[in-house]
């Protein structure tokens, strides 16, 4: 019986029954080859663990990617709006993903992006209490181009 078959299922997430199943031997048979591993270093609960972390960063990013498809539907569709508005909704989701992201990774990429978050904050707060039409347009304009660039850093 290759060990490897056996450890690859283990590590995907299937039972013990459902590995013995598989292969026609018993649970006995499938412990102890993981215990025979485990003698020669390697860990099949080390490695699932590992491969469970591994599908979580993968989840974490997939969800970056839907929240940046949603942030530029949205934003096709609210092009109708006033600069005023468009200000706002560009705030607001600058702040949603900042919230969102920032508590999974304290890292210098969560840094940079807290503080472009901040900026783009304080700008639109400026221009929306001074009535400036141009910050205004320029941000409403090129909000895509500003957090595309801000997420790819």
């Amino acid at each position: 019986m290759n060990n490897e078959k056996l450890r690859n299922m283990y590590i995907k997430g299937f039972s013990i029954s459902d590995i013995a199943t598989t292969f026609g031997i018993t649970r006995q048979t499938v412990y102890n080859k993981k215990a025979d591993d485990l003698k020669n270093g390697i860990d099949w609960d080390a490695l699932a663990l590992n491969s469970s972390r591994n599908k979580a960063s993968l989840s974490e990013n997939e969800f970056i990617l839907t929240l940046i498809n949603s942030y530029e539907l949205a934003f096709n569709k609210i092009k109708e709006l006033s600069p005023k508005d468009q200000l706002e909704i560009l705030k607001e989701y600058t702040n949603t993903y900042y919230k969102l992201k920032a508590p999974l990774k304290v890292d210098d990429k969560a840094k940079i992006l807290e503080s472009i978050s901040k900026a783009i904050e304080i700008i639109a707060d400026i221009a929306k209490k001074e009535n400036n039409e141009v910050v205004m347009n320029f941000l409403a304009s090129n909000a895509d181009e500003i957090l595309a660039r801000t997420l790819k850093q």
